[in-house]
């Protein structure tokens, strides 16, 4: 295998299953606005991404290692996934390292792991300034950051692997991939919390009984994790793959992307279509509006 210096945060072989009917995919911005078409070849990808210098030399072992695994599940999508066919337990366990490997190779995933590094940094800077000397701490955590990523992304397959092999398993299908077909997106894996969504506080994770983690495979199947006894392959309705879609795009950190160059509304949208909904979330949010009317009120009282 090359030495690859184009990478991949969402895998080429994952894309090549949302192209058109002239093997392009199209890629949106996060409103909807912009619109391009791009071969799956040079989509959601950068240089270097995975590459680490070691002793003044580039090491692609990771970005194999990630090829390896994007091969072995490519071959299961085809052969089990795609035919509506059960798993065996070592094609499981491929498309949980998959999975793994695709919650955390993203750059939101990236951005995140340097912006945290960062303001331990500038702390630590802060603290050595006001001693007066320098600190041999915040030079190795600046050396640490450059390679953060690519550290975190090794480390923590095995553990997320392990998490995602006790939850359950489901596959969720288009009823009519002609009609409804599923979209997605330059960070594909959307965790989700039904019982978060009143409060901006506190964010899904894996250790909440009603936390489901879901990712598009195909404009035709979806893959469900979750705690909740479901399994197997299921289809759905019409309004809820839209609904799916509509929190494949909220979720995505620039862009979306689908086989389609057409944009479903619905997609847009930043409450779901349920009258039920909406109305419960005036209720929620309405006293929080009110606090914040009384508290300018005040303000502008004292000022």
């Amino acid at each position: 295998m090359s030495n690859p210096k184009f990478q991949h945060y969402v895998p080429a072989c994952y894309l090549r299953e949302f192209v058109d009917s002239d093997g392009f995919v199209w890629i949106f911005s996060r409103d909807g606005k912009t619109k391009r078409k791009q071969k799956p070849e040079r989509t959601f990808g950068s240089n270097h991404l995975y590459t680490i210098n070691v002793k003044g030399k580039k090491d692609y072992r990771i970005e194999k290692t990630l090829a390896n695994i994007e091969g072995a599940y490519a071959k299961i999508f085809k052969d089990k996934i795609k035919k509506h066919k059960p798993l065996s337990d070592y094609e499981h366990i491929i498309l949980c390292v998959f999975v793994a490997a695709q919650l955390q190779r993203t750059l939101r995933f990236k951005e995140n792991e340097e912006n945290f590094i960062q303001q331990i940094v500038e702390m630590g800077t802060q603290v050595a300034l006001s001693h007066g000397v320098e600190s041999e701490e915040v030079k190795k955590w600046q050396e640490y950051k450059q390679d953060a990523h690519k550290i975190t992304l090794v480390q923590s397959f095995p553990h997320l692997t392990k998490i995602l092999m006790q939850m359950s398993l489901a596959f969720l299908c288009s009823p009519n991939p002609q009609k409804h077909y599923f979209i997605t997106s330059d960070d594909p894996c959307v965790m989700f919390n039904p019982d978060l969504q009143w409060q901006k506080f506190y964010g899904p994770g894996f250790g909440q009984q009603n936390v489901q983690l879901t990712l598009p495979l195909s404009p035709e199947i979806a893959v469900m994790f979750c705690w909740a006894n479901y399994k197997g392959y299921s289809w759905l309705s019409g309004s809820r793959l839209e609904e799916f879609n509509r929190m494949t795009r909220g979720h995505c950190n620039k862009e979306f992307l689908t086989s389609s160059e057409k944009v479903k509304s619905l997609w847009l949208w930043k409450l779901p279509p349920d009258l039920f909904f909406m109305l419960r979330a005036i209720r929620k949010m309405t006293p929080y509006y009110i606090y914040k009317v009384k508290r300018w009120w005040r303000d502008r009282k004292y000022a």
